[in-house]
């Protein structure tokens, strides 16, 4: 680790890129029939939706930590107001319907914010070039007729129904979203999960520990990378707990499908009381500070090589659960031996060449990260 290459921003990213792909997470294996996919199409008007997001227990959820963060302009928020007046169709909406009946919008929150922004009074309207007359105006300062016309006005949505499962859904969002830049799997993971998980991500993220372990190789992540390794550790570590339950309450068995698993871990820390969350971030962040005082900034990639290896997850959720509990006085020559002999092995290569997520390999893993913690707690 001495030989350590300085990086810019881009060339760390595309490091990441080539080894961290959020898209390709899942073998191709499971096929679901027809039945299983439920989608349903629908006619809303803004008010009616407006209700749902201002009830005390809102009903459609706009802040979605999947969706980037409010891009639009005054003069496209104007706008999108002006062809609602002139009675312009607007693009489909697509929405998600949790397990509580929420709306998780999919596609078409900076529409639907832009839209109850300015029934709120939030702005006036600018640079219209077809109703000019109302450049200026803010929502109260329209007619009855122009307020209702926009109280009014129907958006045509589809709504994915559960229990779809979450690889369909993930098949369904990628479709929508190819006219721009596709959402990957766990900002769309991060979507359907909203809670104390999604909230729990957002910190450790910006944690020291997780910054200082990592190399500073997230700092300028824009598709949650960084958080979808910690999701993989997460559930990793609540799997082997047993903490994790079907969609029947009986305790999970992975089987092969990464995404179902991910989304079944989410949701476990999303019903867990605050004290349980704490005590797994508390959990995590002293494990970061763990694995970086033994095995420095460069402790998750491959080693190897002529050049700087980028992280690679399955590295991560192998060290990360080997470390639990790590004592910070242990013999630091030796704890790098003893993870470096498995990490650097031809069986961990090979295990993580194809069908990384299969339930086989993901047993293999889990067996030998627990067999790694064995040993640290023998020291």
């Amino acid at each position: 680790m001495d030989n350590v290459i300085a990086y810019t921003d881009d060339e760390k990213e595309d490091d990441i890129d080539r080894d961290l792909d959020v898209e390709a997470d899942a073998d191709d294996e499971h096929i679901y029939p027809l039945s299983d996919i439920k989608i349903e199409k629908g006619f809303y008007t803004v008010f009616e939706l407006k209700r749902k997001a201002d009830a005390s227990a809102p009903r459609i959820v706009l802040d979605s930590d999947f969706q980037r963060e409010n891009v639009w302009n005054r003069k496209r928020n104007s706008e999108l107001v002006e062809s609602v007046l002139m009675g312009l169709p607007l693009p489909i909406f697509y929405f998600s319907q949790d397990k509580y009946g929420r709306l998780i919008v999919v596609d078409g929150r900076q529409r639907l914010t832009a839209l109850f922004s300015y029934m709120d009074g939030d702005y006036a309207l600018d640079r219209l070039r077809v109703l000019r007359d109302l450049n200026g105006k803010k929502f109260g300062d329209l007619t009855p007729v122009q307020t209702t016309r926009i109280e009014d006005f129907q958006i045509q949505a589809h709504v994915i129904i559960p229990p779809t499962p979450d690889r369909i859904k993930y098949d369904i969002f990628d479709r929508v979203n190819r006219g721009g830049i596709a959402l990957n799997k766990q900002e769309m993971r991060n979507a359907l999960y909203q809670g104390r998980s999604t909230r729990l991500l957002n910190r450790i993220v910006q944690k020291p520990s997780f910054i200082n372990a990592t190399g500073s190789a997230f700092i300028h992540d824009k598709r949650m990378k960084g958080k979808y390794l910690i999701t993989r550790y997460l559930a990793m570590h609540l799997y082997i707990a047993g903490q994790i339950k079907d969609d029947n309450g009986k305790t999970y068995v992975y089987k092969g499908d990464i995404d179902d698993f991910l989304g079944h871990a989410m949701g476990r820390i999303n019903v867990m009381a605050d004290e349980e969350v704490a005590e797994l971030e508390k959990m995590t962040d002293t494990t970061f500070d763990r694995v970086n005082h033994y095995l420095g900034s460069d402790a998750f990639r491959l080693r190897g090589g002529d050049r700087r290896t980028p992280v690679n997850m399955n590295v991560f959720e192998m060290i990360m659960t080997s470390f639990e509990g790590a004592s910070s006085e242990l013999p630091q020559d030796k704890v790098a031996g003893i993870i470096y002999d498995v990490i650097d092995s031809a069986e961990f290569r090979n295990n993580i060449a194809n069908h990384r997520d299969g339930a086989v390999n993901m047993k293999w893993r889990i067996d030998k990260a627990l067999g790694l913690r064995q040993e640290l707690s023998r020291l």
